[in-house]
């Protein structure tokens, strides 16, 4: 590995392939321009690891250098946002607004959920105090103050991974795929007709629900995903489906306080045959293969496989040759593939900031995905879907009532993700 990790999933940035993604903070008030443009700009200079700017040396590696410029704060625009150009200030974060809303646009190479929750949790904090003259409890939250966590900036090193085999192994049977729903978006612009629902469900009563059903938040989410799935399918093409669940693994790799982007899928194989089984037993054999996918063994083969793609890249010469082998050998290519995926990492304390915050949703990229967030009483889902009729999100809905799970639903809006596009190459 010659350069900074986070910059490797530059590579595999294209017309088609985004990776980026927005967090949604809807406030409960219509946002004050002026206050978070301070709030921004406070907050991003205490994460300076943010703050990059892409830059290509002769030879087609990719740097990210440091960017001493501010951070964008600008009203909400409908197009999808150029990250690394100069609309943003060539940085890989910006923010925008719109009437209640307050949109996180992030590069996902360089932090996932997890970690850019450490800015927008500080921005949010500075916001209130500018915009309401509160200062909130601060509890865990990174303000510009805080000195820098052990470990914050942390990866993993490859020599003190353990090289004991885990327990069992993960099912890699071919599954189904609704590859149509690909081959429509291959051949327009990426994501037309492509919307996200968002729903709000009441955690209390979720919670007695999942109990009562020997599941968990994730184990309940598949269950449902996967009932939903056998709705609109026939089973002659959906013989199985299987779910992929994200599972942070950033401790197992000894870097828990870590901003960097370390999760895995957790695969869950469901075999058609299992369409009529009760709630409770799809939610145990979801837990059963999850816990068995837990083991820290696993994190450490997904950590050396991200280890030997880096150097693997490092060999290849040229810019092109270094984007067609990661298009080819993308960690997000490898089996087993999933039909869906369910991302819920946990619940994130927000402290103060509740009294002030409305709800919030993630918007990424990704077909048949159920993104979670939790505030203190309430499940946030965002369903997102590339097919513009949106069946499966009707079947997911349609599994839920089955199941007398109350929820709201919310509206939904246009998918409009940023790109990230890659500077000239320098000439030194």
């Amino acid at each position: 590995m010659k350069q900074n990790p986070d910059s490797y999933l530059l590579y595999e940035a294209g017309k088609f392939i985004t990776y980026n993604f927005r967090l949604k903070i809807v406030m409960k008030q219509a946002v004050n321009a002026a206050a978070l443009e301070t709030a921004a700009q406070t907050a991003f200079q205490r994460f300076p690891y943010y703050a990059k700017r892409i830059h290509i040396l002769p030879g087609g590696e990719i740097e990210l250098r440091d960017n001493p410029l501010p951070i964008t704060v600008k009203p909400y625009d409908s197009k999808h946002p150029r990250m690394g150009t100069v609309e943003v200030n060539y940085h890989l974060f910006s923010i925008e607004y719109e009437d209640n809303d307050i949109y996180f646009n992030i590069y996902h190479g360089m932090c996932g959920g997890c970690g850019a929750m450490f800015f927008i949790k500080c921005t949010l904090w500075y916001y209130v105090k500018e915009a309401f003259g509160v200062e909130t409890e601060v509890g865990d939250i990174k303000t510009a103050d805080t000195p820098f966590v052990d470990g914050e900036t942390a990866y993993p090193d490859l020599a003190a991974l353990s090289d004991d085999e885990p327990l069992g192994s993960i099912k890699k049977d071919s599954v189904y795929i609704p590859a149509a729903d690909y081959a429509r978006q291959l051949v327009s612009m990426p994501f037309r007709d492509s919307k996200y629902y968002e729903l709000e469900i009441e955690a209390k009563d979720f919670m007695k629900y999942a109990r009562s059903n020997d599941g968990s938040p994730n184990s309940i989410l598949s269950a449902l995903m996967f009932r939903a799935i056998c709705k609109v399918t026939s089973p002659k093409i959906a013989k199985a489906i299987r779910g992929n669940i994200v599972c942070n693994y950033r401790a197992d790799v000894g870097c828990p306080n870590t901003y960097r982007d370390l999760v895995r899928m957790l695969s869950v194989y469901y075999p058609r045959e299992l369409e009529n089984k009760t709630t409770e037993y799809l939610s145990t054999v979801t837990r059963s293969m999850m816990y068995v996918q837990m083991q820290p063994e696993f994190s450490a083969i997904t950590m050396k496989s991200i280890f030997q793609s880096m150097e693997d890249v490092d060999k290849k010469r040229g810019l092109l040759n270094k984007k067609l082998y990661s298009l080819t050998h993308s960690q997000h290519a490898k089996p087993p593939f999933g039909t869906f995926m369910v991302s819920y990492v946990g619940r994130d304390e927000w402290y103060g900031l509740e009294d002030y915050i409305e709800r919030i949703h993630c918007i990424t990229d990704g077909h048949l995905l159920l993104e979670v967030n939790a505030l203190r009483d309430k499940f946030y889902l965002t369903f997102m879907e590339l097919n513009s009729k949106h069946k499966f999100y009707d079947a997911f809905c349609e599994a839920m009532r089955e199941e007398n799970i109350h929820f709201k639903e919310l509206g939904s809006h246009e998918r409009n993700l940023p790109y990230t596009h890659l500077p000239k190459m320098s000439k030194g």
